[in-house]
């Protein structure tokens, strides 16, 4: 299994992936245009030439990242492969500087096991005011609010092979 920067190649599949789940209700939908755009942010796992899994690492704060878009093709489900993604994004945020990462979900005990605590919204007004104001769920969201500390070192963390792209894409945005 590899985990690794998407590229734009992988684009379609990501999309797949993200309808897929989107029509279950467990992910937003995402338009082609927005993918696009944050393609730079996307990781994936490949088994060979199939799609396993994505996870996406956004900026919200200069120094806060969100674990967003984790999704796991069927097919590859109970593999561990969510856990990866969400440590590969882990990795980024560290790389990147980030004093934390959150995530808002459903999957509170998953998130509890790759190291993540429960917060309260309030503790991250960035997400409201980024998402959740045109959220069509705003009115009856059942996500948690989840974050975990990060290790930061002063010194500069080299990014792993083929992290590169995700990496220096967030260096860009903190600089802004």
């Amino acid at each position: 299994m590899l985990i690794r920067a998407a590229r734009f190649s992988d684009l379609d599949n990501i999309g797949a992936l993200v309808d897929y789940y989107a029509e279950q209700g467990a992910l937003l939908p995402r338009s082609r245009e927005s993918l696009l755009a944050y393609l730079p942010f996307l990781g994936v796992a490949c088994e060979g030439p199939e799609l396993a899994g994505i996870v996406a690492l956004h900026q919200l704060e200069p120094t806060v990242g969100e674990v967003r878009s984790l999704a796991v093709a069927p097919a590859f489900h109970k593999q561990g492969i969510g856990e990866k993604l969400v440590q590969y994004a882990v990795n980024q945020a560290q790389t990147a500087g980030f004093a934390k990462v959150i995530s808002f979900t459903r999957q509170v005990a998953f998130f509890e096991h790759c190291g993540f605590q429960t917060v309260s919204r309030d503790s991250v007004p960035a997400k409201y005011f980024t998402d959740c104001v045109g959220c069509p769920m705003l009115s009856h969201c059942d996500e948690v609010a989840m974050e975990k500390a990060l290790a930061v070192s002063v010194r500069t963390a080299q990014p792993e092979p083929g992290t590169e792209s995700l990496s220096a894409s967030l260096s860009m945005l903190a600089d802004r």
